[in-house]
């Protein structure tokens, strides 16, 4: 009879146990998806330690992520009467102190006696004065990877004990808090993406309404144009700028660079070349002075090729202006020929330049070519260049309008490199004469 009646009473706290620890795991379990469905991080990383604080009935806990570019741990919250203390210790290397073992292991730690313990550093009690007792610090892994340590802690006043119970249920509480803070961290590189698209179409947008939206409109002549950025934004440009008794200015250029540090500058150069050849139209001046304008504003290692050209539409006599940019191609009865060579240095370099210019007369059924070396640069797998002499010999071969033969150039150029990126920006403008 008595020995019944000690099994009974030796049953009761292992049945207590028992039940504490079925409590927990419950408690876990629900906190786990709570846990899983918060995906904004500081708010995430709130909840994973009042979670671990409340199931492990801790005294404190911490909780350091590691920082990839210095790869040392950063305290990120910490939760006791001396919290904010703890986290004021911002930074600890790998290998330091007991979190930085396990950061650096990977392995995690049940300390009975941290004081007993040769990682434990004194220092962060003698300054707040806790005294730390017992510790469990785990590794956060999520893929495969660490990423950070979650450490709970009993005071050393309370006399309390972690056991392996404890850091069985610790370790299934920090696995999802892992993969939590891991889906987190996706989510917020995911909506910065998402923010950076819509300002980079936003930026194109920008960029799309300073180029023109139709081509010039005239009895003796017919226009096309056509650019493609190799990045969303870009540095080519074109522009037609009209002025009186039927005389026409039109720009195109290359910004040294790509994406939005050449797309803000292209921006202010056609503005620049709109102001400036209303005050006089003459294409060596204007590139005389859009150049003095660039080299006063000192764009560090940004510089631009250009041509300038002044068209006569009623008397089709084209004047021409080139500071670095590639020749223009003109088509007359089947034959190609360059004119306007780039006689002038690139605008924004050397400042007091005097850019040259020349004249020509076009004859009905004249055709004019300008790219950017966009067109002529690039390259297949093999490295094979598209080329000068591929464009040219496409332009005299084709019979078809402008508007024709800027798309079917394009189209040539795709095919031509193939699945090859594209690496510049791509503008080519074109005109006949009627």
């Amino acid at each position: 009879m008595s020995t019944h009646k000690n099994a009974l009473d030796s049953s009761g706290p292992r049945l207590a146990q028992l039940e504490q620890r079925i409590e927990q795991l419950e408690t876990c379990y629900k906190i786990t998806s709570l846990i899983n469905s918060e995906l904004n991080l500081a708010n995430l990383l709130d909840t994973i330690m009042n979670v671990a604080k409340k199931v492990m009935n801790a005294d404190a806990c911490s909780l350091l992520l590691i920082d990839d570019e210095t790869d040392e741990l950063v305290f990120q919250i910490a939760l006791s009467k001396v919290g904010e203390e703890i986290k004021s210790m911002t930074r600890l290397k790998m290998g330091e102190g007991i979190a930085g073992t396990v950061a650096e292991t990977g392995e995690s730690l049940l300390i009975e006696d941290a004081y007993q313990h040769p990682k434990f550093n004194p220092g962060y009690d003698k300054k707040t004065g806790f005294q730390t007792g017992s510790i469990l610090c785990s590794p956060l892994k999520a893929k495969g990877k660490t990423i950070g340590v979650c450490q709970v802690i009993h005071g050393k006043s309370q006399g309390r004990v972690f056991q392996s119970s404890d850091l069985q249920l610790f370790l299934l509480l920090c696995d999802s808090a892992a993969l939590a803070i891991h889906n987190a961290r996706m989510h917020m590189v995911l909506m910065e993406n998402q923010r950076m698209e819509k300002d980079m179409e936003f930026a194109q947008s920008v960029q799309e309404s300073f180029l023109p939206t139709s081509t010039p409109q005239h009895a003796n002549f017919t226009f096309a144009a056509l650019t493609h950025a190799a990045q969303v934004v870009g540095g080519d440009y074109y522009d037609f700028i009209p002025f009186e008794n039927e005389m026409l200015g039109i720009v195109l250029g290359d910004v040294s660079g790509k994406g939005v540090p050449a797309a803000l500058q292209m921006a202010r150069l056609m503005s620049d070349f709109r102001y400036i050849s209303q005050v006089d139209s003459e294409p060596a001046k204007v590139l005389t002075q859009v150049n003095n304008t660039l080299c006063e504003r000192s764009y560090r290692g940004m510089f631009t090729t250009a041509v300038f050209c002044l068209l006569d539409m009623k008397n089709k006599k084209l004047c021409i202006a080139n500071g670095g940019h590639l020749s223009l191609i003109l088509k007359r009865n089947n034959s190609i020929q360059e004119i306007g060579s780039a006689s002038g240095t690139p605008l924004g370099i050397l400042p007091n330049m005097q850019y040259s210019q020349e004249e020509h007369t076009l004859k009905s059924g004249d055709q004019i070519l300008i790219v950017t070396d966009g067109v002529t640069e690039p390259k297949n797998k093999q490295q094979e260049e598209f080329g000068i002499d591929r464009l040219k010999d496409m332009f005299v071969k084709h019979t078809g309008s402008p508007e024709e033969f800027l798309p079917n150039l394009e189209n040539s150029i795709k095919g031509f490199i193939g699945d090859a990126p594209q690496f510049d920006d791509l503008t080519s403008l074109a005109f006949r004469a009627l």
